[in-house]
């Protein structure tokens, strides 16, 4: 191994290490998940007791409120339809205390705790779904530091932007089915209400004003549905959501407020998403779960995706336009909001564009994701194990591209027959580079080869490569399905061991991808290249797919692997017939 292939050696694995070590280094600093809910869940048979939010571990810094966030405190408005101005209600303390109280409301498939300190959603429990292939521990789709406004926590812009996070509502009606807080605050009566998911995924959620003072009231306000990143699988490609009208908004929350390198070279540096109406639903978007808010009448909703600690957490805050609520009357806004998971088939159910949520690639991506998602079910009716699926769905791929790949091939070996003239060309013309290109693409004319011909297979597997790796996203079924031996989960990177004192996840399916990707780049002829740079890129790009799918899916790497396997096969097999024919000729 010469001096220039050991330096483009190392350098790959200087990355490689340095990247995965950086990753490490950024996971160590957000908190570990922790086993709470397992001990706390041993203690949730008394009807007064809650299940706790997993939390523990956060290094608590200041998380700027909403009234810090420079958002405008609303103006009083003047009515059309009267001289009287809107005034905003003074929200001054109640004269007596409510106790802090806290309830569930749940049926066979999802667990929501409420809290009456702010009216709030304190925590969200899927019974059906666990967080290992263990089934240890229930998926908990709220996942918060404590200093964080909880979900479907309210600001009154009609009381001059009033957070009443912390407030404590009194508990009008609390039931199996549904519990209504009720919260008194000088000429105005706010009423939240949640009733239980019928057998469903969806809470119906209701916000309700009473004016009893003796002028018109702007009843204004936001609903927050916020989020935070740590190191839970479900949680690896967290988002803020909106559909907005007939477009998809998805923004990944550790990016969220940072317009990121290419944003800042181009200038584009629009800040975080907002819309002032037409919101379908929005909410918090995880790769297998979803949480979103969806009124009732999206017109007159607004929604801004608002980063609280930039990197680490933010909210999906729904801003609800407000309307004259005159002495006397109550105004009341319908929602429901969607806790459960990206099904498919329950998705399509359920309406209202839910489906949305999937996260299948750009537009002309698309199909593609369609097409493999329908592939592997169908493969895996016949074959019960999606990694055999995908193992087969594989050679079929290879199977449609079978005489594209093989009129490659073979050209690849007429080059590679041909490699020792193109040299000998090079080597005597090594000072006239013009008379060096015209006496080699004379020779690919007389041999009737192709120097790109090598790219093809590439370029092929490419659109499949992304259509299979949306695919793999989107379809549910291969949450934590296993396949054989330590490749437990086929969504997830598949870790053999981690290392001792280094936290390095160990992972053979990247190295099995990348020793397959240098043999068969191996057996590709490098024309128009130095010598010495051919050998480098040999190993540099086997190096950056290594870098990249240490954190891809398993069942991805699974694909990559058996379609290199395959085409080296393939190469092979063309070589020998090639050379029994000229054997044969000669």
């Amino acid at each position: 191994m010469d001096r220039n292939l050991l330096a483009a050696f190392a350098l790959s694995m200087a990355v490689f290490i340095g990247w995965i070590a950086w990753q490490q280094q950024i996971q160590a600093e957000k908190r570990e998940f922790t086993s709470v809910v397992t001990e706390a869940a041993e203690e949730t048979s008394a009807p007064d007791r809650v299940l706790p939010t997993q939390r523990g571990g956060w290094n608590e810094e200041k998380t700027p409120s909403y009234a810090d966030s420079g958002k405008p405190a609303a103006e009083p408005v003047r009515s059309e339809k009267s001289e009287q101005v809107l005034k905003p209600a003074q929200l001054a303390p109640p004269a007596g205390s409510v106790a802090p109280w806290s309830g569930v409301l749940e049926n066979d498939r999802i667990r929501i705790e409420l809290s009456n300190r702010g009216g709030v959603v304190h925590a969200v429990q899927m019974k059906q779904f666990f967080e290992t292939p263990r089934h240890e521990i229930p998926v908990e789709l709220i996942d918060i530091p404590e200093s964080i406004k909880a979900t479907l926590s309210t600001d009154f812009l009609a009381s001059g932007d009033t957070d009443l996070s912390e407030a404590l509502y009194e508990v009008e009606t609390a039931s199996a089915s549904e519990v209504v807080f009720l919260l008194r605050r000088g000429d105005l009566e706010i009423r939240k209400i949640f009733r239980r998911p019928d057998e469903t995924y969806e809470l119906e959620f209701v916000v309700e004003f009473t004016n009893r003072g003796q002028s018109p009231l702007d009843s204004a306000y936001s609903i927050s549905l916020p989020t935070a990143v740590n190191k839970r699988t479900d949680f690896s490609e967290l988002s803020l959501i909106a559909l907005v009208g007939e477009d998809v908004t998805r923004e990944l929350v550790p990016s969220l407020g940072s317009s990121g390198f290419f944003g800042s070279l181009l200038g584009n540096d629009e800040g975080p998403f907002q819309a002032s109406s037409d919101v379908v639903w929005a909410g918090v978007d995880l790769r297998y779960f979803a949480s979103v808010l969806i009124p009732a009448d999206p017109t007159d909703v607004g929604v801004a995706f608002v980063p609280l600690v930039e990197g680490k957490i933010a909210t999906a805050e729904v801003r609800q336009r407000g309307g004259r609520a005159l002495p006397g009357e109550t105004v009341s806004r319908r929602y429901s909001v969607f806790f459960g998971p990206k099904d498919p088939p329950l998705l399509r159910e359920l309406g209202r564009d839910l489906d949305l949520t999937l996260n299948r690639g750009w537009s002309w991506v698309e199909p593609l994701t369609f097409f493999f998602e329908w592939a592997l079910e169908k493969v895996h009716r016949v074959i019960p194990n999606y990694g055999l699926a995908i193992i087969v769905l594989t050679i079929l791929v290879r199977l449609v591209t079978l005489p594209i790949v093989t009129k490659q091939m073979r050209s690849a070996e007429r080059m590679r027959e041909v490699m020792p003239r193109i040299k000998e060309i090079q080597e005597k013309f090594k000072d006239d580079r013009q008379k060096q290109s015209e006496e080699t693409f004379k020779i690919y004319r007389e041999e009737g080869v192709n120097p790109l011909s090598g790219c093809l297979p590439l370029l092929l597997q490419m659109p499949v490569f992304i259509g299979l790796f949306y695919a793999l996203q989107t379809s549910f079924d291969l949450r934590q399905a296993p396949f054989i031996f330590w490749i437990n989960d086929l969504s997830a990177p598949a870790t053999l061991f981690t290392l001792p004192g280094l936290d390095f996840p160990v992972r053979i399916l990247p190295f099995l991808m990348a020793g397959s990707m240098v043999f068969q780049q191996q057996m590709t002829p490098q024309t128009g290249m130095d010598p010495a740079q051919a050998k480098m890129m040999m190993i540099m790009m086997p190096g950056i797919m290594l870098l990249f799918s240490y954190t891809f899916p398993s069942g991805l790497v699974l694909y990559w692997t058996v379609s290199n396997l395959l085409g080296i096969g393939h190469q092979l097999l063309i070589r020998r017939r090639m050379q029994a024919k000229a054997e044969a000729a000669g």
